[in-house]
């Protein structure tokens, strides 16, 4: 490709002068065209319709100075100009230079024949001004637009230095605490936030520091209301590449995470002593941050009792998620986890974040972890003694502060000795094992489950009203054994709100489905680790003595007759069985 022409401007008055610049160039044939000038005038007419490359003036012309052909302001200035004097005065060359001549040259005879190479410098050290300016510009409005989004956001804009003080903060953040910025900035979190939650954030910031960037939800105190933000923190970097602060945008999703989540329950609304054993584990369990693992039957509610941990312990202001092993595929459930990197796979187009890392600072619930397929408990391993892992196609380490919660159904023990799980996560998991009773175990908690599940599906199906259950219903639902624990029992409620038209509430129990007469009874015993044969048998002696009583109508001269017991026999066996007044409901 031909190189472009370079068009040069020659204003001088002296011919001889002219003809020598002229001899300078023609070697290099049309590399160089030359248009000479003798007067200013015919200089600044040339300029209205044409734009040199360079312009070589004389400073001292006919009509005035060479550098009166320059505009005042340097950002209007189109060409660059060398200015040739008869006399070397540094008075005249700085005189020059101030007015806005890029270079300024004694005619001499060495200095004529070298005006090529002066040119060429000139035309270099004018690219890299207009090259500078440009980048000036550039950023001057890159800073402008940064200006109006930082004064504009919405969101919570900040950075921080090392020390991790604040040193700029936007009118939202001010807002957001009512102070304005100087009595933010050179302040901590600590002393927005409070000590505790001020901690972990200067943890987390700490991470970013060493190159990390974060991204994470967090429900934290502002002037004594609990908000709760969605964190982007990255590290701040020099010219030099090196880390010198960071900086952090925090949008608040108080109101988008504001979702319904049913009513709290507590110690006090389960009377059941297997399930106030449970619950006074689970209340130390909340107040570490040590891995839990919840054992117990499926649909016991292993998942609310992890959620209830979260939501009670330090890291309550934090993200919960949960992933369930055996509803994931085992090509997937190590993206689902660990996330995974552009490229990974066929179908990966871009970075996907894991499970893991979305609950940064919070906690995450692996449900029935037994289902895990063993390469991925490995890896699992891996992060427990790292709290790092490698994104699936990621070489570089993401480091994550999460809670570890495990559920499972299994026996993990057995699951071990069959070569299913690995002994050393087994170990690792079985930190603080807390056992989720099944329904069948806390009859005493009927009334207080019926409750809560009741209210949960009202609001979740916009009812206006909940019905309410006679004692007659509730004695059903003890009556039956619920092999599918507390998810059937949901089930079963909100297959009957379903039917539901105003009127009395109507439960179609799985256990008197297809049964024609009303005297027919089951009992499922299933054996459980600790318990002996005389538990069980008192159990189904127990259980038994009940349903006759109910058949009975409450006639207890009449159970003893039919089950050829002593009154008093039958007074020891049903000991401690809840009697139900007459039109008692919920």
């Amino acid at each position: 490709m031909a190189k472009q022409s370079v068009h040069i401007l020659v204003v001088e008055d002296d011919a001889d002068h002219a003809e020598l610049i002229q001899r300078a160039f023609e070697p290099y044939g049309d590399r160089y065209v030359l248009t000479v000038t003798g007067t200013l005038g015919q200089a600044l007419e040339y300029l209205r319709s044409n734009s040199p490359d360079l312009v070589v003036a004389d400073l001292l012309l006919p009509d005035g100075k060479g550098t009166d052909m320059l505009p005042r302001e340097m950002e209007d200035r189109m060409f660059p100009l060398v200015v040739l004097t008869s006399h070397g005065n540094e008075h005249e060359a700085v005189e020059a230079m101030k007015a806005g001549a890029l270079d300024y040259v004694v005619k001499t005879h060495s200095s004529f024949l070298d005006m090529r190479y002066i040119a060429e410098r000139s035309l270099r050290q004018w690219r890299h001004i207009t090259e500078r300016r440009q980048a000036e510009e550039a950023l001057r409005a890159s800073e402008e637009r940064f200006r109006a989004v930082f004064e504009s956001a919405g969101d919570c804009i900040f950075i921080k230095d090392g020390s991790l003080r604040y040193t700029l903060v936007n009118p939202a953040m001010c807002e957001l605490f009512g102070l304005p910025a100087p009595r933010i900035i050179g302040r901590r979190s600590e002393d927005l936030y409070g000590e505790e939650v001020g901690k972990q954030l200067a943890d987390r910031d700490s991470r970013a520091l060493t190159g990390e960037y974060i991204e994470t939800e967090q429900t934290r105190p502002v002037n004594g209301q609990l908000m709760t933000f969605h964190d982007t923190i990255v590290p701040l970097r020099n010219a030099r590449h090196e880390i010198i602060g960071i900086c952090g945008i925090s949008r608040n999703v108080t109101e988008r995470n504001r979702a319904v989540r049913g009513t709290e329950f507590s110690v006090e609304d389960y009377p059941s002593k297997a399930m106030r054993n449970t619950l006074d584990k689970a209340r130390i369990a909340a107040g570490t941050d040590s891995i839990v693992l919840l054992q117990g039957e499926s649909g016991s509610g292993k998942d609310h009792l992890a959620r209830w941990i979260h939501d009670h312990s330090m890291r309550a202001g934090g993200p919960f998620f949960s992933i369930n092993c055996a509803a994931v595929s085992r090509e997937l459930a190590e993206s689902e986890l660990f996330g995974h990197e552009r490229g990974a796979f066929t179908g990966a187009v871009g970075r996907k974040r894991g499970m893991l890392e979305l609950a940064e600072g919070g906690t995450i619930l692996l449900n029935e972890i037994g289902e895990l397929d063993l390469s991925l408990q490995s890896k699992l391993l891996a992060f427990l003694d790292t709290r790092s892992f490698l994104r699936v196609g990621g070489q570089k380490p993401v480091h994550v502060n999460a809670r570890l919660v495990a559920a499972t159904h299994r026996d993990l023990g057995t699951e071990v000795a069959q070569g299913r799980f690995l002994e050393p996560l087994f170990y690792r998991l079985s930190v603080f094992p807390i056992r989720v009773p099944a329904l069948r175990e806390r009859w005493d908690d009927m009334s207080a489950l019926v409750k809560e599940i009741m209210s949960r599906l009202a609001q979740e199906m916009q009812l206006t009203e909940i019905p309410s259950i006679d004692h007659l219903h509730l004695q059903a639902l003890c009556r039956y054994e619920w092999p599918g624990n507390v998810r059937e029992l949901r089930n079963v409620l909100e297959r009957s709100l379903i039917l539901w038209r105003g009127d009395r509430l109507e439960l179609t129990l799985p256990f008197v489905e297809g049964e024609e007469t009303d005297t027919a009874w089951s009992y499922t015993v299933r054996y459980q680790p600790g318990r002996t044969l005389r538990d069980v048998t008192d159990e189904v002696t127990q259980r038994l003595c009940r349903e006759v009583l109910r058949l009975c109508e409450g006639n207890k001269k009449e159970t003893a007759r039919l089950l050829d017991i002593s009154r008093d026999a039958l007074y020891r066996y049903i000991r401690g069985i809840r009697r139900w007044p007459k039109n008692k409901t919920l």
